[in-house]
C-alpha cells in the first residue's frame, strides 16, 4: 500500500529514477526494501521499548531478523561491488576515492545527525547543562561518523534517538580504509583463504579478550571494534566479496535455475526470516538468495518497480531519519509511555510517512546535489560508486 501510494506522489522523483537493463537492475530496488526492513524492525522495538523499558522484538523471530535482513545485504552490496572493481583494476587510487566517499556519505548524514542533535536540544528545551568543552567533545565522534563512540550530547541520548543506526557507517568507513590492503587479496580468489585466516581470529576477540593490566577497559574498546569489524568482514562485506569472486560460476548455475529463481529467492527469505534458531544456516539463505537477486532475480518484478526504485532512492536518508521521527513522535504525545498495539499501528504508519517527507527532502536538496559532484569524483578516477543505502542511480556506475 505504501508503495503504491509512494509511486502515485512520485511524479518529479521519477524523472530521476535511471532506467537500467543490466543484470544489476534488481539491487536498485533491493535497497528500498532493506532500508524498510530495518525502519519496521525499529517500530517493533520502541513498541516494546516503551511497554518494558527494554530494547527488543519481544519474542518475534521475523521482527528481530528484520534488522539484519537489511543491514547484511547492504554489507552484501559494498562487498561486492567493491570487489568487481578491485578485481578488474587491481587498485583504488586513494585520494580521489576517499574524496568521492566523504562528498557522497558525509552531507546528507550531517543533516541527519544534526537534526537529531536539535530534537535532543528542543527536548532539554534549549539549556545548556554541559561544559562547552564537553559539549564539543561529544560532538567530536558524531562528526567522524561514530568513530570514538556514540555518546550523549547535552544529556540527549542521541543513540537512542537515531535508533543507533550510525554503528553500520562506522563499519563502512573502516571497510574502506581497508580496501588498498584488501587489493592484493582480489588478484587470486585462493587468497580468500587467508582472509579467513586474518580476521576469523579476530571476530574472536572480544569473546576471548587477552588484555589486561592498567589499560584493560580501553583495550577492550578496541577488542570490540575489532571483533564486531572482522564479524562483519565475515558475514557482510566478504559474503558480497565471495559472491564477487565466484561470479562466473554462480552465472552458469543461474542459468539452470532461472525459470525458478524468483520462487527460489522468496523461499530463501521466507526461511531467512522465520527458522529460529540457526542463525549461521539462515545467513547462508540470504547469501544465496543476494546471490539470486545479482544474477537478476526480481520476485516477480516487484523489485523493479518503479514505487520500489522510488524508494530506493530515498534509502539512505530514510535509514538516518526514522529514528528521529519515532523518537519526536513519542515526545510530541506526552512522553515514551506505553499504548494499546492499535493506536500504536496507527503512529507508525504516520511516522513512516513523516520519514518518507523528510527523507525525500533531504535526498533532493542535500544528497542528489552532492551525489552528482561525487559522481564526477568517481568518474575521473573509474572508481565504483556505492555505499550502504546507496541510491539507485549509482548501481549502473559500477558496471
Amino acid at each position: 500500500m505504501l508503495a503504491l501510494l509512494f509511486d502515485r506522489l512520485g511524479g518529479g522523483l521519477g524523472k530521476v529514477v535511471r532506467p537500467s537493463s543490466n543484470k544489476l537492475a534488481s539491487l536498485e530496488g533491493l535497497r528500498g526494501i532493506l532500508a524498510c526492513s530495518v525502519v519496521a524492525h525499529h517500530a517493533y522495538c520502541w513498541y516494546f521499548f516503551t511497554q518494558t523499558g527494554e530494547w527488543t522484538t519481544g519474542r518475534s523471530v521475523i521482527f528481530a531478523r528484520l534488522a539484519s535482513f537489511g543491514v547484511l545485504q547492504f554489507f552484501f552490496v559494498s562487498g561486492f561491488l567493491f570487489w568487481r572493481k578491485l578485481m578488474k583494476r587491481g587498485e583504488i587510487p586513494l585520494g580521489s576515492f576517499y574524496l568521492s566517499r566523504f562528498v557522497r556519505i558525509g552531507p546528507a548524514y550531517y543533516v541527519s545527525i544534526g537534526i537529531a542533535i536539535f530534537a535532543g536540544l528542543v527536548v532539554s528545551g534549549f539549556r545548556l547543562q554541559v561544559g562547552v568543552g564537553a559539549l564539543l567533545g561529544s560532538l567530536l565522534p558524531w562528526l567522524l561518523f561514530g568513530v570514538g563512540g556514540r555518546p550523549a550530547v547535552n544529556h540527549a541520548d542521541i543513540l537512542r534517538i537515531t535508533c543507533g543506526v550510525t554503528w553500520t557507517l562506522t563499519l563502512e568507513w573502516m571497510f574502506y580504509l581497508l580496501l588498498p590492503f584488501l587489493a592484493w587479496f582480489s588478484r587470486k580468489n585462493w587468497r580468500l583463504l587467508i582472509l579467513l585466516g586474518i580476521f576469523a581470529p579476530l571476530s574472536l576477540v572480544n569473546k576471548y579478550s587477552l588484555f589486561g593490566g592498567v589499560n584493560a577497559g580501553y583495550a577492550h574498546v578496541i577488542g570490540m571494534e575489532l571483533a564486531k569489524f572482522a564479524k562483519f568482514m565475515l558475514i557482510g562485506f566478504g559474503g558480497g566479496i565471495l559472491i564477487a569472486a565466484l561470479e562466473p560460476r554462480i552465472r552458469n548455475w543461474s542459468r539452470v535455475v532461472q525459470p525458478w529463481q524468483n520462487w527460489m529467492l522468496l523461499g530463501l527469505y521466507l526461511a531467512y526470516l522465520a527458522i529460529p534458531n540457526l542463525d549461521a544456516v539462515t545467513d547462508v539463505f540470504l547469501l544465496a538468495g543476494f546471490a539470486l537477486v545479482v544474477q537478476g532475480a526480481d520476485l516477480f518484478g516487484f523489485l523493479t518497480s518503479r514505487a520500489v526504485r522510488l524508494l530506493g532512492i530515498i534509502s539512505y536518508p530514510i535509514y538516518l531519519v526514522h529514528g528521529v521521527v519515532y523518537y519526536m513522535a513519542m515526545k510530541l504525545r506526552g512522553g515514551m509511555h506505553a499504548v494499546a498495539l492499535l493506536p500504536y499501528m496507527a503512529e507508525t504508519a504516520g511516522c513512516v510517512a513523516a520519514a518518507i517527507l523528510l527523507a525525500t527532502a533531504i535526498h533532493l536538496l542535500i544528497e542528489r546535489p552532492t551525489m552528482k559532484l561525487s559522481e564526477n569524483i568517481a568518474h575521473k578516477a573509474a572508481l565504483p560508486q556505492t555505499v550502504l543505502l546507496e541510491p539507485t542511480a549509482q548501481v549502473a556506475v559500477s558496471r
